[in-house]
Formats: C-alpha cells, structure tokens, sequence
C-alpha cells in the first residue's frame, strides 16, 4: 500500500541533511526522516522475508528438475518427466528474476536507511534547545544521516606487508562531523555546536601453522571510537561580562553524564568553549581463513548506548556553559 512519508529528494541529498530554516520546520524535518528510517527498514524487513520465499520456490525448481533427469536417464522420457522438467525450469527463472527485482528494490529503499543515533540526538536536543530560541529564528544544520568518514591525517594511516611472519597490517584514522548547529538564543547568544567522531581502527592477517601441519590464516582487528562535542557561545558585551571568570571557575559548571568528560574550556574575545569527549569504544575481533582487513573493521556491531551517551553529552554541554555565562549576567 502506498504511505504518505515524505519523499527523501524532499528532506536529504543522499544521506546529508543540510539546511538553513526555522527552527519549528528544522524539527518537523527530523521527524519526517525519522519516519523514513522506520518505514525503510519495514520495507526491507519484508523484501529479505519475499526473497526467502524465491529461494524457497528456487529449490523447488532444483527439486523438480534433477529427480526427473534421473529419472529420463535410467527409465527414459516421457510426458510426466518433459512437465516435471519444464515445471522446475519456469519456477527457477521467475524465481530468479523476482529476487532480482527484490534486490534492485532493496538498493532503492536502503537510500532512505540511516544510523537511528544521529538523526536521533539531533531529535532530543533540539526540543530542548527550542526553551531558549525563538521558533521563528533560522538554525543552521548539517546532519550525516549515513556514515561519511575522511582519513584523518594527523593519525596513522598505511597499509603495509609484513615479513615476520607474513601477512597484512592495516591503520585507518577518520574523522566525521556527524552534527553541526548554529543558531541565536532569545537574548542574543550565538552558538555553534559540533559532534565529530573519531575512529582508529587497524587489523592484522597472518599465516600460522596449525597442529594438523596445514598452513591457515587468521585475522585480528580492533577499533577505538570516541566522540568530540564542541560548544562555542558569542555573547552580547552589554549583557554578558564573562572577561573576569577564570578557567578553573569556569570548570566548576561543568557536568557531564558517565562515559563523558571535559576535554578543555575557553574565554576571550566575547566567546566562551568547552570541548567534551566521550571514553573511548573498543571494539574486537578475530578471524580464521580471512584477510579481509577492511571487511573485519565493517563487521564490527555498533555500540548500542551511543545515542544515549551522545544526547546527555550535548544537552550537558549546552548546560553547562550556559550556566556559566549566566553566571556573569549584568541584568541580576
């Protein structure tokens, strides 16, 4: 049946969201992708459940087609052997053309797929932010809906063969805006808020001799994620004078939820920062008879308590300093 969810030409380019709105429609845009997400993944749900039913039609097929073969070669053809074959044969070619078509559905629909995570914290946020800002006022957003890692090029980046013993050793280093906001609260702050995650990733194949005497493969890969939120306030001098607080006292707002800490904060110019960053997710793996380095980095499952961690590490950020800028209030 057809629904009425937004086309995603409307809402995303290829999984980014970048757009310049008022808040009220920012946010109707979030749901609308939310809504997207949740029927993507019900329609994908049940494209794997009809594609299961095509091979279950193509075994058929095989099943009809092979005894009968059989059959023909040891008694001969007759009219029932020439059905059974001819029967088998049309199961397996529409069956293997309705999972084509399935599949070329499924790459469709996947478009409109993204991380739950970061359209998510974005959702929670902002209703939270919306307290302090005007529904009519412009808020910039940029919103990775999928994921758009760039290698970072302070880190370790290569990819080199090793002698002892032998095999394959790989380090990736990227680094991904997933968030960035910009936008004024009712007294004339502005801010920009950024979420990038950092991944260090590296994996390792080599040859090992195994108590049989055969020579194997095995695979070792591990990953490090970790999360960056960056506030930066430009206030108003005639409303705020945060020129005379200190570094330490302005450490002394700062809150974080568990899995999250102060990274650094600053002050000048008529700007407050604070810097927070996540514990670092490790993540393992261990493979045998692979050399797929870049395969085992993909396998690894998401850290499921990200979205919450993230969410309270914003909302504690813009707390947090907002409070302290409060604290330096002229109109007390």
């Amino acid at each position: 049946m057809p629904h009425n969810s937004p086309s995603s030409s409307n809402v995303h380019d290829k999984g980014r969201y970048n757009s310049s709105k008022k808040f009220t429609e920012i946010v109707e845009d979030l749901n609308s992708i939310s809504v997207l997400d949740k029927t993507s993944e019900s329609e994908l749900s049940q494209i794997l459940s009809k594609k299961a039913i095509g091979c279950g039609v193509m075994v058929v097929g095989g099943a009809l087609i092979l005894p009968a073969l059989v059959f023909a070669s040891e008694y001969g053809a007759g009219g029932g052997v020439a059905f059974c074959v001819l029967l088998g044969i049309v199961l397996l070619i529409s069956a293997a053309f309705y999972n084509q078509y399935l599949s070329n559905k499924s790459n469709e629909v996947s478009k409109d797929e993204f991380s739950d995570y970061r359209y998510q914290v974005a959702s929670e946020l902002l209703p939270c932010l919306g307290i302090d800002i005007d529904p009519n006022s412009n808020l910039e957003i940029n919103l990775n809906l999928k994921e758009f890692p760039v290698i970072d090029s302070t880190g370790q980046n290569k990819e080199e063969k090793t002698n002892s013993p032998k095999g394959e050793r790989k380090f990736v280093a990227t680094l991904e805006p997933i968030l960035t906001l910009g936008g004024r609260f009712l007294d004339g702050t502005k801010f920009n808020f950024e979420i990038t995650e950092y991944t260090v990733s590296y994996g390792e194949w080599f040859y090992y001799r195994a108590i049989s005497g055969k020579t194997k493969t095995k695979l070792r890969a591990r990953k490090r994620t970790r999360w960056i939120a960056k506030l930066r306030l430009r206030y108003k001098d005639k409303r705020y004078d945060a020129s005379s607080i200190t570094i330490p006292d302005l450490e002394k707002f700062v809150q974080m939820p568990q899995g999250a800490r102060l990274k650094k904060v600053k002050n000048g110019g008529s700007e407050v920062t604070l810097v927070s960053v996540t514990d670092p997710v490790k993540q393992k793996t261990k493979l045998k008879l692979d050399k797929n380095i870049e395969g085992a980095f993909q396998s690894m499952t998401e850290y499921n308590g990200k979205k919450t961690l993230l969410s309270s590490m914003s909302m504690m950020t813009f707390l947090s300093l907002y409070q302290a800028l409060n604290s330096c209030s002229k109109k007390r």
